[in-house]
């Protein structure tokens, strides 16, 4: 055999070993099968992080509207995050194709509220921390998270926004009236609409608990129509 033939064979027999360790490598990080109980006990985590998640989001929601249907989303997002890690973790190839499966996938629901928004996302941290069997990340970051909103909450204050509509008599009288009163209050100029005789007048204002009987002096003066004040929880526009 000659040198040429020789070093051939040798280079062919080191590709192959290299595609088997390859191969080799791939099967030990990728098992075939999980065991029963290790899936039952990761739902079951899954479902209890998930109770927790609808919980904190129950108590600590300060949005417009509480809505019931986006937190039941909460459990059931874990879990199903939780399953998608725990069968991508099985086959190399399966894991493959549900990323490219997922990739595709387009969601054009609207979040209005930023912290509906980051529970999804907790949710989401949970699933995959859970489906990776990494049972105690989930726990402790669901005891840590919470702990932050429950801190968070109490240090909000007591001053809370509030948005106070005037209804009036399209009189100049009547709205230095108007605006001579809501002088001394906290706050700012939103927005006026004038229909025929009638003015509407919006303004932001910053009141505590204590000091929401603003509407009196505004719905005694001569001309006032109509006074609401309404606690706002969204975001407004600069």
């Amino acid at each position: 055999m000659s040198c040429g033939e020789r070093r051939a064979e040798q280079e062919e027999s080191f590709v192959m070993t290299f595609q088997d360790l390859f191969k080799k490598s791939a099967l030990e990080l990728f098992p075939n099968q999980i065991e029963p109980l290790t899936l039952i006990l990761t739902l079951v985590i899954a479902f209890l992080v998930g109770m927790g998640i609808f919980a904190v989001y129950r108590r600590c929601f300060i949005g417009v509207v509480y809505d019931h249907a986006l937190n039941l989303s909460l459990v059931i997002m874990t879990l199903l995050v939780a399953v998608i890690i725990v069968t991508i973790s099985t086959n190399i190839t399966l894991s493959l194709g549900m990323v490219g499966a997922l990739s595709i996938v387009r969601y054009r629901t609207a979040v209005k509220n930023p912290l509906d928004l980051m529970f999804l996302f907790w949710a989401i941290t949970s699933g995959i921390a859970i489906g990776a069997q990494y049972y105690y990340i989930a726990l402790v970051a669901w005891i840590v998270v919470t702990l932050a909103l429950v801190f968070l909450k109490r240090i909000k204050g007591s001053a809370g926004t509030y948005v106070l509509i005037v209804t009036y008599r399209s009189d100049p009288a009547v709205e230095e009236a108007v605006r001579r009163c809501l002088h001394a209050q906290p706050g700012k100029f939103r927005s006026k609409v004038v229909k025929g005789g009638t003015t509407e007048l919006t303004m932001e204002l910053y009141l505590k608990t204590d000091n929401l009987n603003i509407t009196q002096p505004v719905q005694n003066i001569d001309g006032v129509q109509d006074v609401t004040l309404v606690e706002y929880r969204g975001n407004l526009e600069a």
